[in-house]
């Protein structure tokens, strides 16, 4: 089965779920399959993508994880842009203090911003749990201060990304590349 599963006839979605792909399963999959051969902003969104991924990347030293969502993983063929979530380390996450680097960061997770700079990107930067130890999730003062809030901003952005648009109860996947 191939990581992505088939999109559904009536969404153009993939399946419910969150599917974990390669970069190169994502570009072959959502860019040079022939399916996308005659979309006219995949190939541009996909560069841009790699460009905003390496900004980042330069900011925070590593990724964990990257959710990509919306049109761009669908069979739409010409998507107006990239909807993803950048998942950080928390060690790595509240690590940067320079104020340029926030800065930077804020500027990257603003749409119009990347959009005037030649990025047709929508993005947000979460921060995993510093509670890395399963054993600890479920013991009162175990888990690290302000993990509950940034695993309820998780389960959010799950949420969201499994939506369709318009709503109507319509469900999707997306897919979850490692940094």
């Amino acid at each position: 089965m191939p990581p992505l599963p088939p999109f559904a006839a009536g969404t153009l979605c993939p399946p419910p779920g969150r599917y974990s792909m390669s970069w190169e399963e994502v570009e072959y999959s959502l860019v040079r399959a022939a399916e996308m051969e005659a979309s006219s902003t995949r190939s541009g969104l996909w560069v841009e993508l790699q460009s905003h991924r390496a900004l980042v990347e330069c900011l925070y030293g590593s990724v964990a994880r990257i959710w990509l969502a919306g049109s761009f993983v669908s069979g739409k063929l010409d998507p107006s842009d990239v909807d993803l979530a950048y998942l950080i380390d928390a060690d790595v996450y509240g690590g940067v203090n320079e104020p340029d680097d926030i800065a930077d960061l804020a500027n990257l997770s603003n749409r119009e911003w990347c959009v005037k700079h030649g990025m047709r990107i929508d993005a947000y930067l979460l921060s995993l749990p510093a509670t890395v130890d399963f054993r600890d999730l479920g013991i009162v003062g175990a888990m690290a201060a302000g993990d509950s809030e940034v695993f309820q901003t998780l389960g959010l952005y799950d949420e969201i990304w499994q939506r369709c648009r318009p709503g109507h109860g319509h469900r999707r996947g997306y897919v979850e590349v490692a940094g």
